[in-house]
């Protein structure tokens, strides 16, 4: 299995603990995925790096499979971002405006629960920004990997339609 295919099954394995640890609303689980997606981003790095003009193509396609995977958890970071915000709306009530005047200690001991959904809130803004650096850096190396099959494919002999003339010489015979 290519480094970009061990990346891909680890990602999917993120999207369920994502999925897992939104419903259960465990911080703790957010966070280490949060970890791990800093981890895919050096594993990119490195897989990138491995890839072969033999193996381009699929670990092209994989990427893009990697970003399909990267997307649906973008859009369960953004439901965890919405039932966060609303939860801490509910649960502070006409008491909102006076929970962020004061200090951070002070909301964490009195307003408990409202605390941890601003937690939870911007810790969710945290694993969606990874989530998009990763993304963009998908892109960026999905864009390079066929940049260099092109440049290999040329360097091969390869001939592209856009360098084939066609032309007929005295005889008429195409050249």
């Amino acid at each position: 299995m290519s480094p970009i295919q061990n990346m891909s099954v680890r990602l999917s394995q993120l999207s369920n603990q994502l999925t897992i640890a939104g419903q259960d609303g465990s911080m703790e689980e957010l966070g280490m995925i949060g970890n791990e997606l800093g981890q895919l981003q050096t594993q990119l790095e490195n897989a990138q790096a491995a890839v072969t003009p033999e193996t381009s193509s699929a670990d092209r396609q994989e990427l893009v499979n990697c970003r399909m995977v990267l997307h649906g958890m973008m859009d369960a970071v953004q439901d965890i971002r919405t039932a966060a915000a609303e939860q801490y709306r509910q649960v502070l009530g006409e008491n909102k405006t006076v929970f962020e005047q004061l200090d951070e200690t002070v909301q964490q001991s009195e307003y408990a629960q409202a605390y941890q959904h601003r937690q939870l809130f911007k810790q969710m803004d945290q694993v969606n920004q990874q989530l998009r650096q990763l993304d963009g850096s998908m892109l960026d190396a999905g864009y390079q990997m066929e940049r260099g099959q092109v440049i290999e494919d040329d360097l091969n002999g390869a001939v592209t339609a856009e360098g084939i003339t066609l032309g007929k010489d005295d005889s008429g015979t195409m050249m």
